[in-house]
């Protein structure tokens, strides 16, 4: 074949290749002007490899997808309504009524995720990495309460009460609970500074049980979690406690996190301690800043200065993430945890994402576990899209 066909046929590969990079459907959200409904949503598809497998042996598969609607209703009360496939698994998350009020800030009353944690409690559409650190297996999920939120100068907090919750990515909430997370935001020259500590005690009252488990920060496996402390029967009690700390100076950024969690048990039996922490630095190579949302102490997403146009533009960031999670205490073994994270996105523009993990466990110690003693390592990719 003539060397001129050859190249004309890679220009014509590479022109449709970046018409399809600037396809954005729905891109905005949809409006129903008749309904007076704004409808938004996102997909992320993923692809995951254990290092050293043949590439036949990568799983793909849609990690999420959510659709959710908002609407205005009487008296400035807004509708929300959030529903996700999660794994294969169809789940109903915020369901909820939410207002702005004179004396008790944003109040929300129905199914939401309760404040606790940097990375918990912000949405899972911007953490830096794929998924959040093992130590989400400590935080509170979602579950229906009522939650008062507000700021004012340096000082941003939110705070309510909860009952039982629907399941959410495996985990259900029983009993009553109080929890609480109050957060400092220091400005400085450099870059602003986030401190914040949270919160939570809940009873399930007698004659019930409790569950941690995390699934491994790569989250395709469809294999039991390695940290997973079954049932705990006869506890009545669980009580949580986070420290969270965070810093962007420019492109730069670093933040981590520790929880610990104190549960009671009946029939004498001694309390269990469970704890974890993560902490990470991340560049945006490009020279983007991460976005410090100040109404409720989280970080938005990543805008580029410019947007990819086919040919050029876009926001690239690398970070390196060290965790650790341990769920063994006493009689329970839940596992314990350590894993370094490396990665890197490609943001395109404000809805469209292509990320890559290199996912390495230093540590997996869970007597009685087949797994117990290893050092596996994946390697998982991402294309994220939200509208």
């Amino acid at each position: 074949m003539p060397a001129s066909s050859t190249g004309s046929d890679s220009s014509a590969a590479l022109d449709a290749m970046r018409r399809i990079s600037l396809m954005r459907p729905f891109e905005g959200g949809i409006d129903t002007p008749v309904m007076h409904n704004q409808i938004n949503g996102y997909v992320m598809i993923d692809a995951a490899n254990n290092a050293g497998a043949a590439l036949n042996d990568t799983v793909f598969a849609v990690r999420r997808a959510d659709i959710s609607v908002q609407h205005m209703l009487r008296f400035d009360w807004l509708f929300y309504a959030d529903a996700q496939l999660v794994d294969g698994r169809f789940e109903l998350k915020d369901v909820y009524l939410r207002k702005q009020t004179r004396y008790f800030g944003v109040v929300t009353i129905g199914n939401q995720q309760e404040p606790f944690g940097l990375e918990q409690f912000g949405s899972f559409r911007n953490t830096t990495f794929l998924e959040r650190a093992t130590t989400n297996a400590l935080a509170p999920s979602r579950s229906i309460g009522i939650t008062s939120s507000d700021f004012h100068g340096p000082w941003i907090w939110s705070y309510g009460f909860y009952t039982a919750g629907s399941k959410d990515e495996g985990r259900t909430q029983r009993g009553v609970a109080l929890t609480g997370r109050l957060a400092y935001l220091l400005k400085t020259d450099s870059g602003p500074y986030h401190l914040a500590i949270d919160y939570s005690t809940r009873r399930a009252g007698p004659d019930n049980d409790q569950h941690f488990q995390s699934a491994s920060e790569v989250a395709l496996s469809s294999g039991d979690y390695f940290l997973d402390t079954g049932s705990i029967t006869g506890s009545n009690k669980v009580q949580r406690y986070g420290l969270e700390v965070a810093h962007v100076a420019g492109p730069f950024s670093w933040q981590g996190e520790y929880m610990e969690a104190h549960l009671q048990r009946n029939d004498g039996l001694p309390a269990l301690r469970f704890r974890g922490w993560y902490g990470y630095a991340s560049w945006m190579i490009t020279g983007e800043s991460r976005d410090y949302r100040e109404s409720n102490a989280t970080f938005g997403p990543v805008v580029p200065h410019a947007s990819w146009n086919g040919r050029s533009g876009g926001a690239l960031e690398v970070g390196v993430r060290l965790s650790m999670t341990d769920l063994n205490d006493r009689d329970v073994v839940g596992g314990k945890e350590t894993n370094v994270t490396l990665g890197v996105n490609w943001y395109l523009d404000k809805s469209v994402r292509l990320s890559a993990n290199l996912v390495h466990a230093i540590d997996l110690n869970k007597p009685g576990s087949p797994d117990s003693g290893d050092h596996p390592t994946a390697i998982v990719g991402r294309l994220q899209y939200q509208f």
